[in-house]
């Protein structure tokens, strides 16, 4: 399958994926040996 376009919604205009990102980087940070953060560290605050 050939794919011209792929779209990143990174900031929740069309899904709310925070919850995913925040998982898979928190996976990444685990396995390096970093601390993992809740999903409430991931949020913006501003």
């Amino acid at each position: 399958m050939y794919f011209k376009v792929v779209v990143f919604d990174l900031d929740g205009t069309l899904l709310d994926t925070l919850e995913d990102i925040a998982n898979s980087v928190n996976t990444v940070l685990a396995r390096r040996g970093f601390p993992t953060h809740s999903l409430d560290d991931y949020r913006s605050k501003g």
